[in-house]
């Protein structure tokens, strides 16, 4: 991987922005021992008329004093260039009332002439924060990330800061962020390492992103063997969240939050520069079409644990269950491993899976547990008590079970990332779902399809994947149907031949809701794949 240290570039220095004629009264600091810092990308880097219109940063500033617990301490920044980082830190010192300045920016423009982009920055709050030394630019993946070295101006806290902006894989930009966060900064109190990494936490983009999804690469090395926290996930109330930003930090966190979608239908006029033309909302509410995050972060324990989410909402099914998950998290800053008991306690209709675990935390790492949490699915709505114990620490959270219950149309034994079982009856052929491959998972498999209800059933078709490639295909299959989605019954079963046309199997008509395809053999190896499956 190319890394490539440059000069610092700041905008007048460290020149301080007057807070004359601030539109609202100061807001509150935060505590000695406390840093305030928000992340944000402000797609405002690209296009030399929407960096020229500043109305979007304008909103920006006016948003955070609105939202915001305290006068934020720092600000690490995507997508700015120098001349929109110095009218932020302005236009934030009017809203706010206190001092800002740009610590570190770029240029006029974001492409530099070897080639590559610089447009990251971080702005400091003068009030209460002060640089240690220059920050600099340090490239990976030909894109510069702005390092700097702050700490508050009582000494309460020192604060390493990185707004990084992978251009690539963030999973090969980890190892390079950190040797450069190791190499650059001496050992800190709080090191926030901010950014748009250009991926979802989960393996498998969802809209709704479950708590114990299979996380990717890039997230779970961050927040297992290099000890970070996701301070959004910890706290932040976004586990579910689609998201690409994040604020990941070695230290205590307070309290977080992420701020709700802005308006959509926006981004065109703002990046015309014409945001004069931009409906009444767009004007009123958009700044870019990432939300904004912030955390509020403390000097970390020598070992500390969170539980997450702090609320469970069970109101998505899985057949005739309802379904939702807690992670027990423990972070271990001390030289020497740890072991934290992990015991879960419920109550009423509610049941967790362990009830019992064990944390094995190596040095300067940290691990988690993955708790499902589970309720059948005509439990009556109401609010029970789910209470997590890590080591001493004890977290109580509180599990609503909901009228309505959220259920997929479909479900699969297994399925292979970007293969899922979704694409078995989105109505295109040309798209398929594939049982997991990697590793292998053992036939037979099964795609389940959710009818919603109730209904009269007797023909199942079958259309292979029609790409040319026969892998997958079902050859010998069983059909069963449910009622209630815990008793199955078989109504078919035969042999398919190892062609692409379509497949049918006739039965008796009979009630259903759900009807499920099984495969035992199937072309090509130990998986299924299927283009589409109807159930008439």
């Amino acid at each position: 991987m190319k890394i490539i240290i440059a000069a610092s570039v700041a905008i007048g220095g460290l020149a301080v922005a007057a807070p004359a004629d601030h539109a609202a009264d100061n807001m509150a600091r935060t505590p000695s021992g406390q840093v305030l810092v928000v992340h944000a990308n402000l797609q405002d880097s690209v296009r030399q008329a929407d960096a020229s219109d500043t109305a979007d940063l304008d909103t920006f500033a006016r948003k955070l004093a609105g939202k915001l617990p305290d006068a934020p301490d720092a600000l690490v920044l995507n997508e700015i260039l120098g001349p929109g980082a110095q009218h932020l830190a302005t236009r934030l010192s009017r809203e706010t009332g206190d001092r800002y300045t740009v610590a570190i920016a770029g240029d006029r423009s974001a492409f530099r002439p070897d080639g590559s982009v610089r447009e990251t920055a971080i702005i400091l709050n003068a009030e209460t924060m002060t640089a240690e030394r220059a920050g600099t630019f340090e490239r990976v993946q030909d894109e510069d990330q702005a390092f700097l070295s702050a700490r508050k101006r009582d000494s309460s806290l020192r604060v390493p800061l990185v707004a990084a902006h992978p251009g690539g894989d963030p999973a090969t930009a980890v190892p390079a962020l950190s040797e450069l966060i190791g190499n650059r900064f001496e050992a800190g109190n709080v090191t926030v390492l901010g950014g748009d990494f250009r991926a979802a936490r989960c393996a498998v983009p969802t809209k709704d992103q479950a708590v114990d999804c299979a996380p990717q690469a890039f997230w779970a090395e961050l927040t297992g063997p290099r000890a970070y926290s996701d301070a959004l996930f910890d706290r932040g109330d976004a586990q579910a969240r689609d998201h690409t930003g994040y604020l990941f930090t070695r230290g205590q966190v307070l309290r977080a939050g992420i701020d709700a979608d802005p308006p959509a239908g926006c981004k065109a006029a703002f990046d015309a520069g014409r945001s004069r033309t931009a409906s009444a909302a767009c004007r009123d509410g958009y700044y870019a079409d990432a939300p904004f995050s912030w955390a509020l972060l403390a000097a970390p324990k020598d070992v500390h644990a969170v539980v997450t989410p702090a609320k469970v909402a069970l109101d998505h099914c899985q057949i005739n269950t309802r379904v939702g998950a807690v992670i027990a998290k423990g972070v271990n800053n001390t030289g020497s491993p740890v072991t934290r008991h992990v015991t879960v306690e419920t109550a009423g209709p509610v049941s967790a899976t362990p009830v019992r675990g064990t944390l094995n935390i190596p040095a300067r790492q940290a691990a988690a547990l993955p708790i499902k949490v589970t309720a059948p699915r005509d439990a009556a709505a109401g609010t029970h008590k789910l209470t997590v114990t890590v080591g001493e620490e004890a977290t109580e959270v509180p599990v609503t079970i909901t009228k309505d219950c959220t259920e997929p149309a479909v479900y699969a034994s297994s399925f292979h990332p970007g293969n899922g079982p979704e694409r078995a009856i989105d109505g295109d052929i040309t798209t398929f779902w594939h049982s997991e491959y990697s590793p292998p998972h053992p036939l037979p498999q099964w795609i389940t399809l959710n009818l919603g209800a109730v209904k009269k059933v007797s023909t199942l078709e079958y259309q292979p994947r029609f790409d040319g490639n026969l892998n997958g295909t079902i050859l010998d299959y069983r059909v069963l149907v449910s009622a209630d989605g815990e008793v199955f019954t078989q109504v078919a079963s035969g042999t398919w031949a190892a062609d692409a046309r379509l497949k049918t199997a006739t039965f008796p008509a009979t009630d259903a809701r759900y009807v499920r395809l099984e495969g035992s053999r199937a072309s090509g190896g130990s998986y299924l794949s299927a283009a589409e499956v109807v159930v008439r």
